[in-house]
């Protein structure tokens, strides 16, 4: 009877085991393929919207003769680097998920050149958004002496000085790695040991550094800047500014811009940082991992990575929403009428960004000077001259 007892006892537990196993098989699958569909889902959408809008926003400033204006060279460049990015990273991870085919082993060249290109143009996107908040700086901090500081020439010599430096932050890829073989596997990493160390543990903090963390910081120190120029022309329109009407307006705008200022930061942050410290974790984590513990980190890496994506995808919903010149250029490529768009009802006031080109004028030129100079950080102007602009 005993016997009888153990035998039973031992089935089930065998069934048990089984039954977890399978469970756990399935749990596995069912991530894999959750992200693979996530991946399948998403980058096209990401990548028709940022393609489509990122052309349209080329297409405008033309229009504009940004070749003319400092801060539409930034922009202009933005928008192609934002281009390269899609076309170069997110093409290559859809079509490595969707159809199980790695772009970058289609041989030795495609594979440095694929990873060269990749963290250089997302490099060079997050220092040129940096050039943008620094123009809108100078431009806020020093009006007086922002056309001495800002030109056509510094500008492109700037881009330029940004991508250089930046390529050779990155020149290494293009030597250190290649295409490798493993028993049946072949992939596109480190050629050797020293190599692999070297990309493991020391590029992906250069690469953290360079892409996120250091734009933030530079961005977000030049907003807080900027925010408190905004507070001290806010008090200053207060005693100089009797029209309740117009000092409501003001505020609310200042308001505005100043959220816009911390959110644009923020989100910058958000969407960059991530997937460069989750790789950053990866490296210095060697335990071995389960099959379902590979799932949940490839569904990690797809999120973090498509977050990433979408930051050069949506970069020109903020172009959009710049400024009334902006909009009408922009509209006007799709051929509607800017004088009946949705943008352009009620007051200039309601949409304004981080990327304004006029945004910080309107607000400065409305304060009305009665004295022969200001403190240095505010712009002349009168405000019937601002009153009619918005």
């Amino acid at each position: 009877m005993e016997n009888v007892t153990d035998n039973n006892h031992t089935m089930d537990s065998t069934i048990q085991d089984v039954t977890n196993t399978t469970v756990d098989l399935n749990t596995y699958e069912d991530l894999n393929e959750k992200a693979n569909n996530i991946w399948k889902i998403i980058s096209p959408v990401l990548f028709i919207i940022g393609m489509t809008g990122n052309t349209l926003i080329i297409i405008a400033l033309k229009k504009m003769n940004f070749q003319q204006k400092p801060p539409y060279i930034f922009l202009f460049t933005l928008a192609l680097l934002d281009m390269t990015v899609l076309s170069v990273g997110l093409s290559q991870y859809w079509v490595k998920n969707t159809f199980d085919y790695n772009l970058r082993l289609t041989g030795p060249a495609g594979c440095k050149i694929s990873l060269f290109v990749i963290y250089w143009s997302m490099q060079c996107s997050s220092w040129v958004l940096v050039c943008v908040v620094f123009e809108r700086f100078l431009k806020t901090k020093f009006p007086l002496k922002y056309m001495r500081f800002i030109s056509i020439r510094k500008c492109v010599c700037l881009i330029i000085l940004v991508v250089v430096i930046l390529g050779g932050v990155d020149m290494h890829l293009l030597i250190t790695n290649g295409i490798t073989y493993t028993g049946n596997e072949t992939d596109c990493t480190s050629l050797n040991t020293r190599y692999f160390n070297y990309d493991e543990y020391v590029f992906v903090w250069i690469d953290l550094t360079f892409v996120s963390i250091l734009p933030f910081l530079l961005m977000i120190s030049m907003n807080a800047v900027m925010i408190h120029v905004l507070r001290r022309s806010r008090q200053f329109r207060r005693n100089t500014v009797q029209n309740s009407t117009t000092n409501y307006r003001m505020n609310r705008f200042d308001r505005r811009l100043t959220t816009m200022l911390l959110v644009t930061s923020v989100y910058f942050l958000i969407t960059t940082a991530p997937i460069s410290i989750y790789y950053i974790v990866d490296s210095y984590d060697k335990r071995p991992k389960s099959k379902y513990t590979e799932a949940v980190l490839h569904l990690i890496r797809t999120i973090f990575y498509l977050l990433q994506f979408s930051n050069y995808a949506m970069n020109f919903i903020i172009y959009n929403l710049s400024n009334q010149q902006f909009r009408r250029k922009f509209w006007g490529v799709l051929k509607f009428n800017s004088r009946n768009s949705s943008y352009q009802r009620g007051s200039s006031w309601s949409v304004h960004s981080l990327y304004s080109i006029d945004a910080m004028e309107s607000s400065f030129q409305s304060i009305t000077v009665h004295s022969g100079h200001t403190n240095g950080n505010v712009l002349h102007g009168e405000a019937e001259g601002s009153q009619s602009e918005t």
